[in-house]
C-alpha cells in the first residue's frame, strides 16, 4: 500500500465541480444511445473505477520507485479487468457499498472489452483538471505570499513549493511514466500537449502580475509567456533529474539548480540588476483571483 488513503487518493484526482466527465469517458456503453453514454460516464461508480485503476497502476509501477521503462506495451496496464478491480477494491476503499459496486458485471455492463477500460483509463489520467487545480492553488498561494516577500524570497520559496508539489504528485508521476514509455501514443501526446498549453498560460498570467506588482518591466521582445515557457523547461530538466537520481540537483554552492537558474534568468528578462532581487519589494498590491 502507498501512503495515499482511499479519500485523499480521489480528492486528489477530482478536477473542478463542474467537471463533465463524459468529455473524458468515451468508451462507456458504446453500443447505446448519446444520452445514456453521458449518463454512465457521469455516474460516480464509472469514475471509481478509474481511480481504482490509476491507484493499481501507481502501486505496480511506481510505489517502489519507477522501475525501468523497457517494458513491452502488454505488460503496462496488468490486471486492470474487472476481476482484478473487484478484488483491489474492499483491500483500498473503506466504503463498503463502494467496493462492492465496483464489481466485474458493473465493469462488463460499462465497457465492452478490456481496451476500452484501458481507453479512457488513459483518458482520465491525463486529463488537465487536477493539474490544473493545483497550479491555480499554487499561483493564489505565491501572489498571496508576494505581499510579505522580497523578489528573491518570493522566487526561492515558490521554487521550493513547486518541486516538493510537483515531486509529490502521483498524478505527474504517472503521466510522466507512460509519456516516457509511450511517447508516440497520439492521445497521450494531445493530452501533454493540452496540459503544457493551459497550465504555461496560468503560469504566464502570474509572471505578468508578479512582475509588474514589483515594478519590473520586461526586456524588448520579451513576453510573459516567454518567462512561462523558460521556466517551465528548466523545471522540466530539474525534475526529470531528481526523479532519476533521487534527489533535487544542487549547484556547488548548495543552492537548488531550478532556484539558481531562475535567480540568473530574471536579471536577463527584466530591468533588474541580480543584486536588487533580494531587496525589491511590492510597489502595489497583486490583483489575483483567491
Amino acid at each position: 500500500m502507498t501512503h495515499w488513503k482511499w479519500n485523499d487518493w480521489v480528492a486528489h484526482w477530482a478536477g473542478e465541480e463542474d467537471e463533465d466527465l463524459s468529455l473524458v469517458f468515451r468508451q462507456v456503453r458504446v453500443q447505446r444511445t448519446a444520452k445514456t453514454q453521458q449518463h454512465w460516464a457521469r455516474d460516480p461508480i464509472t469514475r471509481a473505477f478509474c481511480d481504482l485503476g490509476a491507484y493499481s497502476l501507481y502501486e505496480h509501477h511506481l510505489a517502489g520507485g519507477l522501475r525501468s521503462a523497457d517494458v513491452p506495451e502488454m505488460r503496462l496496464f496488468p490486471n486492470m479487468g474487472g476481476e482484478h478491480l473487484m478484488k483491489l477494491a474492499p483491500k483500498v476503499i473503506p466504503d463498503a457499498w463502494l467496493a462492492d459496486s465496483l464489481n466485474r458485471q458493473r465493469y462488463a455492463d460499462t465497457w465492452a472489452h478490456h481496451d476500452s477500460y484501458i481507453s479512457d483509463l488513459i483518458a482520465y489520467m491525463f486529463r488537465s483538471a487536477p493539474t490544473l487545480r493545483r497550479v491555480k492553488k499554487m499561483t493564489a498561494a505565491f501572489a498571496q505570499a508576494a505581499n510579505d516577500l522580497s523578489l528573491g524570497e518570493l522566487v526561492r520559496a515558490a521554487a521550493e513549493a513547486e518541486i516538493e508539489s510537483t515531486l509529490s504528485d502521483p498524478i505527474i508521476a504517472l503521466q510522466t511514466f507512460f509519456q516516457a514509455v509511450l511517447p508516440r501514443q497520439p492521445k497521450i501526446q494531445e493530452a501533454v500537449r493540452r496540459i503544457e498549453r493551459e497550465m504555461i498560460n496560468e503560469w504566464a498570467n502570474l509572471y505578468a502580475v508578479v512582475l509588474s506588482g514589483y515594478g519590473l518591466t520586461l526586456r524588448p521582445g520579451i513576453t510573459a509567456h516567454d518567462v512561462a515557457e523558460l521556466f517551465d523547461t528548466v523545471i522540466e530538466g530539474v525534475l526529470l533529474r531528481a526523479r532519476s537520481s533521487g534527489s533535487v540537483p544542487e549547484t556547488t554552492i548548495g543552492q537548488d539548480v531550478l532556484t539558481a537558474s531562475i535567480l540568473l534568468m530574471l536579471p536577463a528578462m527584466c530591468d533588474v540588476p541580480p543584486e536588487e532581487l533580494d531587496r525589491r519589494r511590492l510597489r502595489q498590491p497583486l490583483e489575483w483571483p483567491a
